[in-house]
């Protein structure tokens, strides 16, 4: 009985040992090559525990600001952004004169918008991830991720004109023409470069349409001729209201 015991025990540590690879300690520039052959290969758990094991046991040497912005990228690439953003907050705070501190900035603000719900819940996250953009350019006006950054907040403008759009749409819906205008109105004034502003023209000139208000209507539907998506339509309806 007592050798089944330990027998057993022995496949239990040899199980536990197989699962968990144990890190020797290494000198700080062969501790950091171990850590990026782990992330490079996509081995994030152990890269994690590589970038960690520099931070812990070398933390006054020339890789520990490289460790901490890689630690932060590990975990954004294993989608624990609420983590990735602590580790780039920690960078941005406590190593100001890195190298690595603009890629800080850019990763937190993606990793804000990564963990950003869906338009039709609260759209705070979303918001936040554009400020966070917004500082990016302010900080960093030359930067060579511009255009990345400005994509970014194209991206979630758009998300939130969307949300907009489709409140807009319920109250349409419930038979409330003059609450759902007041959306697609604050989409025109506020989200105009967004792919939803024109469909939110064309509904609320429909609006207009059905009030009545028919030079309001034809003002709408004039500005969106030059859209390839909306411009047979408004045709439509110009041409129906102009010979009225």
């Amino acid at each position: 009985m007592k050798k089944i015991w330990i027998l057993l025990l022995l496949i239990f540590v040899f199980v536990t040992c197989g699962k968990k690879q144990v890190l020797a300690p290494l000198e700080p520039d062969n501790a950091f090559e171990r850590a990026m052959a782990f992330f490079e290969k996509k081995d994030y758990n152990n890269a994690v525990l590589a970038f960690e094991r520099i931070l812990f046991y070398h933390p006054s040497s020339g890789y520990v600001d490289d460790a901490q912005y890689w630690l932060g990228r590990t975990y954004f690439e294993k989608e624990d952004y609420q983590q990735a953003i602590a580790e780039f907050d920690y960078l941005i705070k406590n190593f100001p004169t890195s190298s690595f501190v603009e890629e800080a900035y850019l990763f937190r603000a993606r990793a804000f918008f990564e963990k950003a719900p869906g338009i039709e819940k609260d759209p705070t996250e979303i918001e936040n991830a554009i400020n966070l953009c917004d500082k990016f350019l302010t900080r960093f006006p030359n930067s060579k991720y511009t255009n990345q950054i400005k994509d970014l907040i194209l991206i979630a403008r758009n998300q939130l004109a969307r949300k907009e759009l489709e409140n807009g749409k319920i109250y349409l819906k419930l038979g409330e023409p003059e609450a759902a205008l007041l959306y697609f109105t604050y989409i025109v004034e506020t989200y105009s470069e967004t792919e939803f502003c024109n469909e939110a023209k064309y509904r609320s000139a429909e609006i207009y349409e059905k009030e009545d208000q028919k030079e309001q209507a034809l003002t709408l539907y004039k500005e969106l001729l030059e859209d390839k998506i909306w411009q047979e339509k408004a045709a439509k309806k110009i041409n129906q209201l102009e010979n009225k």
